[in-house]
């Protein structure tokens, strides 16, 4: 068989292949849709689920969905000597770190959402922090304290040699 023969043989098994798989995964996805879905190549925006979901935590069936809040909802402003950072831990629950940058104050709020009963504000904590500021360390785990550091930077501002990038040609020396 010559050549040309054997290619344009081979393409037609190969087409027939691709038809055949195309019409058995189609005969067989009408009975189960999820089977596409399963190799990651079902709908880009899949139609909405026909049957009805069970209530999620709602007071009552068909009420309104449950509010979530996203891990992304933390901001931070400043302002006339005060710095405002708030986030979120857990469901409803919010905190807001407070810090007076004049008075070297700091307090924590939790603010929690939900029903009449459930809302509040509660001060979780305040302190002054100007002796915390003046800590050379704390619960530091740090590859260097802060002394061996400091005996580090001192040591290498009293080296005569100017430190080097590493782009000069080797030998060449810098005035």
């Amino acid at each position: 068989m010559k050549a040309w023969q054997q290619t344009l043989l081979l393409g037609a098994g190969f087409g027939a292949a691709f038809l055949l798989g195309q019409r058995v995964s189609l005969a067989g996805a009408g009975d189960r849709p999820e089977s596409l879905h399963a190799q990651g190549r079902g709908a880009i925006n899949p139609p909405p689920p026909t049957t009805p979901r069970p209530n999620q935590g709602n007071a009552e069936p068909g009420g309104p969905p449950p509010v979530v809040y996203s891990e992304e909802s933390g901001h931070a402003a400043a302002a006339n000597g005060f710095v405002a950072v708030t986030g979120s831990y857990g469901v409803g629950t919010s905190v807001l770190y407070l810090i007076d940058t004049v008075n070297r104050q700091l307090a924590v709020y939790e603010a929690r959402g939900g029903s009449a009963e459930q809302r509040r504000i509660v001060l979780v904590g305040a302190r002054r922090i100007d002796l915390d500021l003046q800590l050379e360390g704390y619960n530091d785990r740090s590859e260097y304290g802060y002394e061996r550091l400091k005996e580090l930077f001192e040591k290498r501002q009293n080296s005569p040699a100017e430190p080097r990038t590493g782009l000069e040609e080797p030998g060449s020396a810098r005035k």
